[in-house]
């Protein structure tokens, strides 16, 4: 089963960096698209951006569904965040199976649910990772002293927390496609790495996500490399397409598709950058006086890569550079223009001020 030509889909999180891109590829492939938002006055500016969609019955017409709605708070206080993701999710498959137009459902997870790795130390990834790591150690509620006296260990439990909400909520519903087999819909999920590439609107929706990390290269903030230590990139329009393969391509059935297209390090990200756009990236290199230690992973795309192949993209995923070229583009057009600051704008901010002090 899959969606139709023209299809009507149901996309949650509609606001996010990722989902927001994927709405502008289903629009352009002639797809209708029907958005959540958590509120929708500070998000009215999309109604004429994307061209209105309506509000009827959530799931009336649907033909397909991307959950990409997802709590990254990262608070790690916030053990329920595990029963909640799992809990909303199934939810909406229940509700998904009792709508005779829905005929395709994909979830979008998250390299945190395969594994949280360290920078240099080797590891593998493909369909069949989970982190279970992270779900042992999330077991048990943590105790609340302990978080309060080290604030590095709260950060990371936090993170802990993401990762097995997202590999819990996964499992969960593969298993629950298949214990109600047949179900009337086709079920997939997208796991992406770091997304660079082009942002929708910013001057409606700021920098989010991995986009706010280039803008604050060219802006020359010291501390932007730190949040993305070496890893898998992905150009976030391949990750969107991946996305509508799962929704339209009938021959992709119960499959995890890994959008990772391949290692980076801000070694080379800096040299893209510099050679392609000289004089106009501030942070002109690595706050470091060491070698950088780089990713050691192996991913099994080789599925993804085929689907994108499928899909019309004859090289499969884009390049590191190509990329980069399409982030640095939305940037430029945008500077000179009233950009909304997003919590990492003023995080980044924040370290500068007191790095200058």
């Amino acid at each position: 089963m899959s969606v139709p030509p023209g299809g009507r889909i149901l996309l949650t999180g509609a606001n996010g960096y990722l989902a927001s891109v994927t709405i502008s590829l289903f629009l352009e492939r002639g797809y209708s698209v029907r958005g959540t938002v958590r509120s929708v006055a500070a998000h009215a500016w999309m109604k004429t951006y994307f061209d209105a969609w309506g509000t009827p019955g959530l799931l009336d017409g649907v033909h397909g569904i991307a959950h990409m709605a997802m709590d990254t708070s990262m608070d790690p206080g916030n053990h329920a965040i595990i029963d909640d993701t799992i809990n909303s999710t199934l939810a909406l498959l229940e509700a998904a199976s009792k709508v005779a137009s829905v005929k395709s459902v994909v979830i979008t997870s998250s390299l945190a649910a395969c594994a949280l790795p360290t920078t240099g130390v080797p590891y593998t990834i493909d369909a069949g990772t989970w982190n279970t790591d992270a779900i042992q150690q999330t077991s048990t509620p943590a105790v609340p002293d302990e978080l309060n006296e080290d604030k590095i260990k709260a950060r990371w439990r936090g993170i802990e927390l993401y990762a097995a909400s997202k590999a819990l909520s996964e499992q969960a519903s593969f298993a629950w496609v298949r214990e109600h087999a047949p179900v009337p819909f086709s079920f997939n999920t997208v796991v992406p790495n770091v997304n660079f590439g082009i942002a929708i609107s910013p001057p409606n929706m700021g920098y989010r996500s991995t986009a706010a990390v280039l803008d604050a290269v060219v802006k020359g903030y010291a501390a932007a490399p730190s949040i993305l230590p070496p890893q898998w990139y992905v150009d976030v329009e391949d990750t969107a397409l991946l996305h509508v393969a799962a929704l339209t391509l009938p021959e992709v059935q119960g499959e995890r598709l890994l959008a990772f297209a391949g290692q980076y390090s801000w070694t080379q990200i800096l040299e893209i950058l510099h050679r392609r756009f000289p004089g106009r990236i501030r942070l002109k290199a690595l706050p470091t006086d060491g070698q950088e230690v780089v990713d050691k992973g192996e991913v099994d795309n080789r599925r993804s890569i085929e689907v994108l192949k499928i899909m019309g993209k004859k090289e499969g995923f884009a390049s590191l550079e190509d990329t980069l070229a399409k982030a640095m583009e939305t940037i430029f057009e945008n500077q000179g223009r009233n950009v909304p600051k997003t919590r990492i704008d003023l995080y980044y901010e924040s370290l500068a001020r007191s790095i200058g002090s």
